[in-house]
């Protein structure tokens, strides 16, 4: 059993928590998963058993960001990819996909050039080709087996946690400039 030890200095942030605000919108939510990813790769508890839940985080950070942006951009950029099933999407790869046809149309609608986003957007990229490898539809981080009982993740599956994190900041502040970029 492995049992938190936290100190009496740290329990005052523990008793009352102002969860109305930490979710005043999908963006915030999104933000925070990734702040909580990021606290707990850098705690000291075991990796082994740390990492299935950073990469829960991530892939939640990933997919409410995703959402939040396509929401905010089909506003403006007169493109309807998946917006009328955005709900029930949960397929990492079809949200970033959807993300960036929002995204190039509003450049195109607002007629903005010469922004400096490519490594932010090879980073968002990256970042989601990695957790969909493992998780693209929100099930292997949750659950051992699938509803045919095959295992989700293989036993001899690796994955190095420290790849993924200058990644998560870069798409995690890339995602959050999308509103103050366009003007939104």
């Amino acid at each position: 059993m492995h049992i938190c030890n936290i100190g009496k200095e740290n329990m005052k942030s523990r008793t009352e928590s102002l969860i109305g605000q930490a979710s005043s919108d999908d963006i915030r939510i999104a933000l925070n998963y990734k702040d909580a990813a990021i606290i707990l790769f850098k705690s000291d508890a075991y990796q082994d058993g740390i990492t299935l839940p950073a990469l829960f985080l991530i892939r939640q950070f990933l997919e409410l960001g995703l959402k939040y942006n396509i929401r905010k951009l089909n506003s403006v950029s007169l493109c309807d990819e998946l917006v009328s099933n955005l709900t029930k999407e949960h397929d990492l790869n079809k949200l970033h996909k959807a993300f960036i046809s929002h995204y190039k149309s509003t450049k195109a609608v607002k007629n903005i050039s010469g922004l400096k986003e490519q490594g932010y957007l090879d980073a968002l990229k990256m970042l989601t080709e990695k957790i969909s490898l493992l998780d693209g539809k929100s099930q292997g981080f949750r659950y051992s087996r699938n509803t045919n009982s095959h295992k989700m993740i293989a036993l001899e599956e690796t994955f190095i946690l420290a790849n993924v994190f200058k990644l998560v900041e870069d798409s995690g502040n890339f995602l959050a400039s999308i509103d103050d970029l366009f003007c939104l």
